[in-house]
């Protein structure tokens, strides 16, 4: 069954369509919009005319300099949005990430989709397309399980935010876009190892607080110590389902006997969780090594880890040649 595909540009260029998934929404638009770091763009698959998928992409810029291709990177997170359960999705997919490669294979040097949690998924239409693939976990929390959040902790961490609270430290939400600059500040000078690629733009988080937060689909949590901002986090809401944290960070150096990292998680979950959401996903944490680095810090809280795939594309033909052959 053939599948015709349309790249967007532009918002008020799409057709009418669901908000189903929160990476895969015309509102991304929004968030990376009216940034010379960003290039957002949309692919939606239509059957007879009818939108029956949505798949967003944005190029990155990682030189604020440099504009060729060997500068810019496309990321695409997460499954796509789906619109039509009877349809195949193998088959919905392939006409997507096809159609992407044709369009952005002569603008970026490589293509990169992360976060798929289905480790399966999507393996025909990469496989056709050039793709290879590194073995990643994800970890996601369950807030629906007998046992609340803090039943889940591990011994040491509970012992960690015991001490968090005897000491004073506190979690408030961001309300007002006046502290939003102090926050950006503090998040891009905190090393934070979960920030792998160039650091978003300050437009990022502003966006994300005009469209998302004001809207009741996302949250800046801040936690404070007399007063000073030691730490935080930024959710995103999938509807009721699902809680994504897309960034979490805390001053483990200066004040590392007030775990301010450890405080935030928990607290964010439990805010999660007495709002009735179903999960709290980690998304992509490491390479599938269970025992090290954040992974290994992130399981600590309860969560189970789940296989999957990052993929990636290097659109420079000798290069991707070798990279298939050495990952795969």
């Amino acid at each position: 069954m053939g599948y015709n595909v349309k790249t967007y540009y532009r918002k008020e260029e799409l057709p009418p369509m669901e908000e189903p998934n929160f990476f895969h929404s015309p509102s991304s638009f929004d968030w990376y919009g009216n940034s010379p770091t960003y290039t957002p763009l949309m692919l939606v698959a239509f059957k007879d005319e009818v939108p029956v998928a949505a798949m967003f992409a944005v190029i990155v810029r990682i030189n604020r300099f440099l504009k060729g291709k060997l500068f810019k990177r496309c990321f695409i997170s997460q499954q796509p949005a789906f619109f039509e359960k009877d349809l195949s999705q193998i088959e919905i997919f392939d006409a997507l990430i096809s159609h992407l490669v044709k369009k952005v294979r002569n603008r970026v040097f490589v293509i990169r989709y992360e976060d798929l949690g289905n480790a399966i998924f999507g393996y025909k239409g990469f496989r056709e397309n050039g793709f290879y693939s590194a073995k990643w976990i994800n970890i996601r929390n369950s807030l629906q399980r007998k046992r609340n959040i803090w039943d889940q902790l591990s011994k040491t961490r509970k012992n960690q935010v015991n001490k968090a609270w005897k000491k004073g430290i506190e979690m408030e939400e961001l309300t007002s876009e006046e502290n939003l600059p102090e926050i950006y500040k503090l998040i891009r000078n905190t090393n934070n190892k979960k920030i792998s690629r160039r650091f978003p733009p300050y437009q990022y988080f502003e966006n994300f607080f005009r469209y998302y937060i004001t809207k009741g689909k996302g949250k800046i949590l801040l936690t404070r110590y007399q007063g000073k901002i030691i730490g935080g986090a930024i959710l995103g809401f999938e509807k009721k389902e699902t809680v994504y944290c897309l960034y979490d960070w805390g001053k483990s150096k200066r004040y590392r006997l007030l775990y301010p990292t450890i405080f935030t998680i928990y607290q964010a979950m439990k805010i999660s969780e007495e709002k009735g959401f179903c999960y709290f996903d980690f998304m992509d944490v490491g390479f599938l090594n269970e025992n090290t680095g954040r992974t290994r810090f992130l399981l600590q809280f309860g969560g189970k880890q789940r296989a999957t795939r990052r993929w990636y594309r290097i659109n420079w033909g000798l290069l991707n040649f070798f990279a298939n052959r050495i990952y795969d």
